[in-house]
């Protein structure tokens, strides 16, 4: 028996597996391995464009949140503006009445010293005109009578009398 070597190289065999190979790798290459990378390079493409759209989603969310943040902080100024003009208006329409009623009261005094000084200087002219008339009084009953000293002293008597009696006072 021939004895052939297990690790023998045949010229032949090996062209044949080699042209097998080749004829392999080929058809894999047209039926698997093509499809397969259009089938990955489409996953690839979907997944970006996910992640694009989802970057797209996240700005536009961003930029809400901005204009939001923006908006409130506008809100909040226009409020602590409205707040301030309306103390700035209330503290000016108290000082406003305040003043008023600093006139008012002032004015009212003013008119009540005039009154005071008017009704004093109208008691004065008639306590004046009262004295008159009794030192015209007391003049003319002198004049008429003759007196000696005790008709004298009766006649300042009785005109203590009645200016005691107070008939010239109001």
């Amino acid at each position: 028996m021939p004895t052939a070597s297990v690790f023998s190289i045949n010229g032949w065999q090996l062209v044949f597996t080699l042209l097998n190979l080749l004829l392999n790798f080929f058809i894999l290459r047209k039926f698997l391995y093509k499809p397969v990378k259009k089938m990955i390079e489409s996953r690839q493409k979907e997944v970006e464009e996910t992640y694009a759209r989802a970057d797209e989603a996240q700005e536009k969310a961003e930029s809400m949140r901005d204009e939001y943040e923006e908006r409130l902080a506008s809100a909040k100024k226009d409020a602590d503006d409205i707040v301030r003009d309306a103390t700035r208006r209330a503290q000016l329409r108290t000082e406003s009445m305040i003043s008023e009623a600093r006139d008012t009261a002032a004015g009212i005094i003013s008119r009540a010293h005039d009154q005071i000084a008017a009704e004093r200087k109208k008691a004065v002219n008639e306590i004046k005109n009262e004295i008159a008339d009794i030192a015209l009084l007391a003049a003319g009953s002198i004049l008429e009578k003759d007196m000696d000293d005790e008709a004298h002293c009766r006649m300042i008597d009785d005109f203590i009398e009645s200016a005691g009696d107070g008939g010239w006072q109001n």
